[in-house]
């Protein structure tokens, strides 16, 4: 009779990242029959994988800091000494730190499954199973909120954690103001700020959790988001599939468009709106218009995220610090295979060696500074 085989999948931060990770999981599960899949994860990012049925026990993670990249490659030397001593068969890194930087091509995910030796042939669908708690208290949320008396509800995602938003609180509620001005408009405010509002048409969605939040898809009409986690929730087959308009910053060093995603994985792109300024005025008028008609919406409101590389000088750099010359290459390597070979991209990764004496002097000098 074979061995179970005991695998570790290591993906950390953050909820986003860990929701795109589930297929990871799911994969495994379908690439090595009956195995029993450890998930190293984050505390702050555990809920994500609870009640997740290709997941079977869980690791929880308190020393590694987000983006600590020293206590990061610590971990990783600690988890693979683990597998030499015989606890792991197999450890699958997926996180997106240390050499896993290289993976970065423009697009979360698909860096994210770089992390897996094997293809991801499954669904990429991100897995979350509510509990029976969970379905309870969106229902709830419904009821109290009389979300079946309106026509649109606007599921609002504002504030990102991704950094590829510059939407802030005063303006997601200046927004909310004038969209339920029509009394058959709701809008569900969603982050991680809690909104106090006269207007019982502008809710506070904070109250539930990023879980239960896709479960309160399935009450709402539209998405207003911004590439976050409640974005990517919204995707999984706990959620209901809600035609969205996504507001982006093009610029943001993590940049990862919902259509560059959708479309590097073959998903349909018809009901995705994105817009790269950040302007009240247009995306009131985007929105009322997409409520009425979303396709003439989207051709008058939708535009291109324009293709930047800016990220590679930081991953560049970060490499370098470690000395990790293979990493590098690798990196060099998928985004040539993503996108050919672009001068923009090449000329970032010389900016990358060339500038990074300078900026590791910087850094020592001002780490010196600050320990006196």
């Amino acid at each position: 009779m074979e061995l179970q085989k005991k695998i570790l999948l290591v993906q950390l931060f953050s909820n986003g990242d860990c929701l795109y990770a589930t297929a990871v999981a799911r994969q495994i599960k379908k690439d090595f029959p009956g195995c029993h899949i450890t998930w190293a994860v984050a505390t702050i990012c555990k809920s994500i994988i609870t009640n997740n049925p290709y997941v079977d026990e869980i690791m929880e993670v308190t020393s590694v800091a987000k983006n600590d990249e020293a206590s990061f490659r610590k971990f990783e030397k600690e988890i693979l000494q683990r597998k030499v001593s015989g606890e792991f068969d197999e450890i699958f890194i997926t996180h997106l730190m240390g050499a896993n930087q290289a993976h970065y091509d423009g697009c979360i995910r698909s860096a994210i499954f770089h992390g897996y030796a094997g293809r991801v042939t499954e669904s990429v669908q991100p897995v979350v199973r509510l509990t029976e708690t969970e379905k309870e208290s969106v229902k709830t949320f419904a009821s109290d909120h009389r979300l079946e008396t309106f026509k649109h509800i606007l599921l609002f995602e504002f504030a990102p954690l991704s950094g590829q938003s510059k939407m802030t609180k005063e303006m997601a509620v200046q927004i909310a103001e004038n969209l339920t001005a029509n009394g058959n408009v709701a809008v569900i405010l969603s982050s991680g700020n809690k909104i106090q509002h006269s207007n019982k048409n502008i809710i506070d969605g904070s109250t539930l959790t990023l879980r239960e939040t896709a479960g309160l898809t399935h009450h709402c009409t539209m998405l207003l988001g911004c590439s976050s986690g409640i974005t990517w929730i919204s995707t999984s087959d706990a959620a209901k599939p809600l035609p969205m308009v996504q507001v982006l910053d093009p610029h943001s060093t993590w940049v990862n468009p919902i259509s560059r995603d959708f479309e590097r994985f073959g998903l349909d792109t018809s009901a995705l709106i994105e817009i790269t300024k950040v302007d009240k005025d247009i995306i009131i008028t985007c929105v009322k218009q997409a409520m009425v008609d979303f396709q003439k919406a989207k051709d008058i409101f939708h535009q291109k995220i324009p293709l930047h590389f800016k990220t590679t000088r930081k991953i560049v750099y970060n490499l370098l610090v470690y000395r990790d010359f293979s990493a590098i290459r690798k990196h060099i390597r998928i985004n040539k295979e993503a996108y050919g070979n672009r001068f923009a991209f090449y000329w970032e990764v010389f900016l990358g060696i060339a500038t990074a004496p300078f900026k590791l002097m910087y850094n020592l000098i001002t780490k010196s500074t600050k320990a006196k």
